[in-house]
């Protein structure tokens, strides 16, 4: 008999719009993911659901939970933890029945500040060469990287630079709406620059339509 600790996280897939590989350690859900949630000794409990934008699933057995920011196996031990309220030893397996389209987005100082649609393995150095690489102005060894872990808006400083120039590697991959702001100046703490000027104005990882340019320093 499977336990809790042997649920699955796995991706759909086949035929049409056939769901991208993922990484399914790593892979964190988003908004618009759709996902079935099965019960497998429960199966009057399976239910496809869509990923809201306030990052919630809800589900007829435990109501709302947060599944934005989680990956597949943190959203199962949630779920199980949830379920134990009213299901008997419940098994969970949560599967990617469609994913979302996902982007990243570039702002500051490079060409064409925009977004990049996500691909599997997209570094920051990439997504700012999809935008036209830096400008003459851009500190590229001071490079901003903003990201989600769950409901947690971090940020750390890139030194891009000394990948250009071969002395470093890349060594961070990104996820789907992470952020890479080029500034023209440079910024002291990073996570100070967030909270005055990100975490305060939006709920979540900036969206379409937010444009990081017009943030004055």
């Amino acid at each position: 008999m499977l336990s809790s600790s042997e649920s699955s996280f796995t991706a759909a897939t086949g035929g049409a719009g056939e769901t991208p590989e993922i990484d399914e350690y790593s892979y964190r859900l988003t908004p618009g993911d759709i996902i079935d949630v099965k019960f497998p000794y429960h199966p009057e409990e399976n239910e496809r659901v869509p990923v809201r934008p306030d990052g919630l699933i809800n589900l007829q057995v435990v109501g709302d939970v947060q599944a934005g920011g989680l990956t597949g196996g943190e959203l199962e031990e949630k779920i199980v933890q949830m379920a134990t309220r009213t299901l008997r030893d419940p098994v969970v397996s949560v599967v990617i029945a469609q994913l979302a389209e996902h982007k990243v987005y570039v702002g500051g100082d490079v060409l064409r500040p925009g977004f990049v649609t996500y691909r599997d393995g997209l570094t920051p150095l990439q997504a700012v060469i999809e935008r036209g690489g830096f400008t003459d102005s851009a500190e590229s060894d001071e490079v901003l990287y903003i990201s989600r872990i769950g409901n947690e808006i971090q940020a750390q400083r890139l030194d891009l630079e000394s990948v250009v120039d071969g002395e470093s590697m890349e060594e961070i991959v990104m996820a789907p709406d992470d952020v890479v702001f080029v500034p023209r100046t440079w910024i002291g703490k990073a996570d100070v620059w967030v909270d005055q000027w990100i975490r305060g104005l939006l709920p979540t990882v900036p969206r379409p339509g937010f444009d990081l340019n017009s943030i004055a320093f």
